[in-house]
């Protein structure tokens, strides 16, 4: 075997292949760490990666067994073990630094967490309820990030609702676009008003003073974003294409929000 084909094959055992994920997984992680930076907030943010990356290595080692592939098998489960030990390091560090305090976020978090890995575990991540509730779940780590850097809880979890706001009209304009670019009906009026009651919600906010003003510059783009991509007027594009656009997107959020806290 070359070695370009036992790199392929440990990436397919080893990392997800799903691009969108990859990005709702990393912004909580980069907007914690931007605005809150802490070797406590760093250990979290390890331990929450290394959680997402778990996931797959896992999956891959109980379709193998049960395709009773062994050698796959085997390099799945040791490639879990790695990840897990990671995961365990990371949130033994974050307590270590910051206590258990950061810890509440992703306790209140666990139903949304508890939802996607069930319907994972039924080979049903690609349902709306799954793609929902992940990033609901995962988002919270920007939260526990924020706590560890010793923030106090409501600005804290701020940092969870705008990327939850973020997320879900994402997710739903995502799954719009790719029903309109293979010649099939969508919600496109629910998708719009959910990112206007995102960009609402996010208003409202700042109203409080718990985001910075500038943020409601993303959420204004990301709308504009959805209503160009659901338009007539778009060009269809590959589903690759479209996560990977997303992934920028994301990045482009968390900078602004970012931003305002400098």
């Amino acid at each position: 075997m070359t070695a370009a084909s036992l790199r392929s094959r440990w990436r397919s055992v080893a990392l997800p292949a799903e691009h969108g994920s990859w990005g709702l997984t990393l912004e909580p992680i980069f907007l914690g760490l931007l605005v809150a930076p802490s070797w406590g907030g760093v250990g979290l943010g390890v331990a929450a990666f290394s959680a997402f990356l778990l996931r797959w290595p896992l999956k891959v080692a109980r379709t193998s067994r049960r395709q009773k592939r062994s050698e796959r098998a085997a390099l799945a489960t040791g490639i879990a073990l790695t990840y897990g030990a990671i995961a365990l390091l990371g949130l033994l560090a974050g307590i270590w630094f910051a206590g258990m305090r950061p810890l509440l976020p992703l306790a209140t978090a666990l139903p949304f967490g508890a939802v996607f890995l069930l319907y994972d575990a039924q080979n049903r991540s690609r349902s709306w309820q799954a793609e929902l509730a992940g990033p609901i779940a995962f988002s919270a780590t920007a939260a526990s990030i924020a706590l560890a850097d010793n923030w106090a809880m409501a600005p804290a979890l701020a940092l969870w609702a705008v990327l939850v706001a973020r997320a879900v009209p994402s997710v739903l304009y995502v799954r719009s676009r790719i029903r309109l670019d293979r010649g099939k009906s969508a919600s496109v009026p629910i998708t719009l008003m959910l990112h206007a009651v995102a960009l609402a919600g996010v208003i409202g906010l700042i109203g409080t003073g718990l985001l910075p003003r500038i943020a409601s510059l993303a959420f204004v783009l990301l709308l504009v974003r959805a209503a160009w991509g659901l338009s007539n007027y778009r060009r269809p594009v590959s589903i690759k294409t479209i996560g990977f656009s997303e992934m920028g997107w994301g990045l482009l959020t968390v900078l602004t929000v970012a931003a305002g806290y400098v």
